[in-house]
């Protein structure tokens, strides 16, 4: 998903809906703290890209078949989910303070 407006523009890798709820996910093969602050600029270029979405919730979230536990921490920090392989599963995870925009 590709959006341009003003001097903003960005590309979403999942968006997903369910009745007032957005989530953003950035997907990585092997995700690392830099994208991190990506996904952080996403989020906040969201909803003025996509203002039919202003009175949503939002939640963030990185998927990544390998994250390092740096970056897995961080993530859990700013409040995004962290979805990741393990072994033949997918394994999630969030923090117990989400960032809902």
């Amino acid at each position: 998903m590709e959006k341009h407006r003003g001097q903003i523009q960005e590309e979403y890798d999942l968006v997903m809906t369910n009745g007032d709820v957005i989530a953003v996910v950035e997907v990585k093969y092997k995700a690392h703290k830099n994208d991190l602050d990506k996904l952080d600029r996403k989020m906040r270029h969201f909803k003025k890209l996509f203002p039919i979405y202003q009175a949503f919730k939002q939640y963030g979230a990185i998927a990544a078949f390998h994250i390092n536990d740096d970056a897995k921490e961080e993530a859990l920090r700013r409040g995004y989910f962290v979805l990741q392989r393990s072994g033949d599963l997918i394994h999630t995870e969030s923090s117990d303070h989400l960032t809902v925009l």
